[in-house]
């Protein structure tokens, strides 16, 4: 129970500056450790002879869950997940931006039995509408272990591994 306040503490925080109202979860979906990523280089671009910034493994970006997923899912084979960017991912320069705030990332949500398996983000759409697909197991959930899947709820995202990655914002 500790661990769950601890969470939703967490979570708030990092909207403390958000005006809009966050409900509580009321069942919280429990975040399995990743399995071993492979630590070969991914290529994020939608053109191939574009600059390609890298992007280290363990980078964290802040996102919201968009839309709400029942618990157990309905459908676990095409249940869906969907989470939007809150702030930019930036280059090591600091002012590239490689994927805009209002990002939205797509994943595929792998149960077993009702129990989380992982989530496989699959596309990304950019605010001006145009859709990437993505590499496999190129972000995932985390770290934490508690996650609420509500519409508005706080999440971390971190990059599982190594990215070649295009600027897909402008530089600021």
């Amino acid at each position: 129970m500790r661990a769950v306040l601890l969470v939703i503490l967490f979570h708030l925080a990092l909207f403390a500056s958000n005006s809009t109202e966050l409900s509580l979860p009321t069942r919280p979906l429990t975040i399995p450790e990743p399995a071993r990523i492979s630590n070969l280089t991914a290529d994020l671009r939608s053109t191939e002879d574009g600059t390609a910034f890298p992007v280290a493994a363990g980078v964290q970006i802040t996102a919201r869950i968009q839309g709400t997923m029942p618990l157990p899912a309905t459908d676990p084979g095409r249940t869906l997940i969907r989470v939007e960017l809150v702030f930019p991912l930036l280059a090591k320069n600091g002012r590239t931006i490689l994927l805009p705030t209002g990002t939205q990332l797509v994943g595929q949500v792998h149960l077993l039995r009702g129990e989380l398996l992982f989530i496989d983000f699959q596309s990304c759409f950019l605010p001006d509408g145009r859709g990437i697909r993505m590499p496999e197991q190129v972000f995932r959930l985390g770290p934490g272990h508690l996650l609420a899947l509500q519409d508005g709820t706080p999440a971390l995202l971190t990059v599982a591994r190594p990215l070649q990655m295009e600027a897909f914002g402008p530089v600021r």
